[in-house]
């Protein structure tokens, strides 16, 4: 056996050593778990089996303040993913109930983002959220406390103004059009400004394949159109390959 050979076998066995988690591209599953009140082990075990059936890489775990849920479920689901080999990471809600208190932000992230069923980017933990931009300079805060890489979706305020919160917290942009408005096809639009603001930072895309809603109390009422969604979806991720994709409401999978 060359010398070189055994050069390059231990540079290689080195960088895995080095970076147990490569940068590679990735998809997500957007997990409601205001939705799990009821869920034991199995229960998570079940949706994670589909999951990885379906080759999704983590959960997005959409999380909100003052939902008994984010601390009951939490140790089952990453119970779960600990024994499937699975992986999880954090999106902070700031519309459901409101915005999260920093701190309480980061003591969750300092119980969850050790654990090795929690997801990295590179070598560190993923964080995401839904809006929130109000709130960018708590990130700043938390991020000076704890190590993460951070991918908010603050699709409200647009791809341009989001990138300069917080002096520019954001390692990356998740956005929220995963669906056309009304009966029009789904375009591109939104995707490519946020790529283009984003100046090669990554982009996570998302990909649903319909969305219906019937929330008296939030006045929404409406049916978008799907018909082909879920195809015409992919074919443009296929052409833009972002960095991650998200798929939004695929719980209860069962």
């Amino acid at each position: 056996m060359s010398s070189s050979f055994l050069w390059w076998r231990y540079i290689l066995l080195l960088s895995c050593q080095l970076y147990p988690q490569v940068y590679s591209r990735a998809v997500f599953a957007h997990f409601m778990v205001s939705n799990t009140a009821g869920y034991e082990v199995s229960d998570w075990e079940n949706e994670i089996q589909l999951a990885q059936d379906a080759h999704i890489d983590a959960f997005a775990l959409n999380i909100a303040t003052g939902e008994d849920t984010t601390s009951t479920s939490m140790p089952n689901a990453f119970l779960a993913a600990q024994n499937l080999k699975f992986s999880l990471f954090f999106s902070f809600d700031y519309a459901g109930n409101g915005a999260w208190d920093k701190d309480d932000v980061l003591d969750l992230l300092k119980q969850y983002v050790s654990d090795d069923a929690y997801y990295l980017h590179g070598a560190d933990p993923l964080v995401s959220t839904f809006e929130g931009p109000d709130h960018a300079d708590d990130w700043v805060y938390i991020k000076s406390e704890t190590s993460l890489f951070f991918v908010p979706d603050w699709s409200s305020v647009g791809a341009k103004p989001a990138m300069a919160l917080g002096d520019g917290v954001a390692d990356g942009l998740f956005s929220w059009a995963a669906w056309p408005n009304g009966p029009n096809d789904m375009n591109t639009y939104v995707d490519a400004s946020d790529m283009q603001y984003l100046d090669k930072k990554p982009y996570m895309m998302p990909i649903s394949p319909w969305f219906f809603t019937n929330m008296p109390g939030y006045d929404k009422n409406w049916v978008w159109r799907g018909d082909d969604l879920w195809y015409t979806r992919w074919e443009q991720a296929l052409y833009l390959v972002p960095e991650f994709i998200e798929i939004h409401f695929l719980e209860r999978l069962w």
